[in-house]
């Protein structure tokens, strides 16, 4: 297992495209988030137990409005809407992944698991947890779930856990740690996906002294780790409690797409957020 200091091997940075501010009364706490290869339909869960799907009414690239197209309570292993069972708040759906062959995977905080859905309205199918699931504190378990190019899912918890954050493997149904992501400055891991390349994006976010939102934005490759780049860092509340990342790609290049979860307050409206990969020269 590898956890060294983060080493800046690239110099790629993001250029901020543009944010769009959704207000909605009945969608909120956005946390997992996919968007199609075309960067037109996004695919997101909340943490309150909703899936939905949408559009996105773009001009000159920027995102300018949305269209909900479909909104479905998440079913637990049970059948039943996670929703239903506030206790322990088994609803707390963090991450969000689409596998090549179309599965979906929803991890959950709190009731630390990830199910498998083979379609958004069925009930999710149990996959055995790893043991170390529960040795986070409450509210800090598995945030980020990301499917690399290959189909392999990975999952990350909120805080590390010894020797950074650990990186959660799936092989058939059998979880395993492949290695260790390095802490940095007090971020915490919220979202992950990996771009077509099969790298590693990083979403990352920390609170300050309780009143600002610090986002970043880091890049690897999970079989190296230590090879860590970052290449974005949010100023102090430039933008609100970011948690999902999507990476796609346009004519132009990559694009990361991210949403912040507005923790159902409605001083924090729910951002979607661009930016580009600009490459070193």
């Amino acid at each position: 297992m590898t956890c060294l200091g983060s080493t800046a091997v690239r110099a790629d940075t993001l250029a901020h495209i543009g944010t769009f501010t959704w207000e909605s009364d009945a969608v909120v706490g956005l946390s997992g988030l996919e968007v199609s290869e075309d960067g037109n339909t996004f695919y997101a869960v909340g943490d309150r137990g909703w899936y939905l799907t949408g559009t996105f009414d773009r001009q000159e690239q920027q995102i300018v409005g949305m269209n909900v197209t479909q909104l479905l309570p998440i079913l637990g292993n049970n059948g039943l809407p996670v929703s239903a069972r506030r206790i322990g708040d088994w609803s707390d759906a963090e991450g969000l992944a689409i596998a090549p062959d179309g599965t979906f995977w929803i991890s959950f905080e709190r009731w630390a698991h990830v199910s498998r859905y083979s379609d958004p309205e069925e009930a999710g199918q149990w996959i055995k947890d790893h043991e170390t699931f529960y040795d986070y504190r409450n509210n800090r378990q598995l945030e980020a779930l990301a499917v690399h190019p290959d189909g392999t899912l990975y999952t990350f918890p909120e805080r590390p856990a010894g020797q950074g954050f650990p990186i959660y493997r799936l092989d058939e149904d059998q979880w395993s740690i492949q290695g260790h992501i390095a802490e940095q400055d007090g971020f915490s891991i919220v979202g992950a996906d990996f771009d077509e390349a099969g790298q590693l994006y990083l979403l990352e976010r920390k609170l300050i002294i309780g009143l600002w939102w610090q986002n970043r934005v880091r890049r690897l490759e999970v079989n190296t780790p230590e090879d860590v780049e970052t290449l974005w860092t949010g100023g102090r509340g430039e933008f609100f409690n970011v948690e999902g990342i999507a990476v796609w790609r346009d004519e132009i290049g990559p694009r990361l797409t991210m949403v912040s979860d507005n923790n159902a307050d409605p001083d924090e409206p729910t951002q979607f957020i661009e930016f580009r990969v600009d490459p070193v020269q």
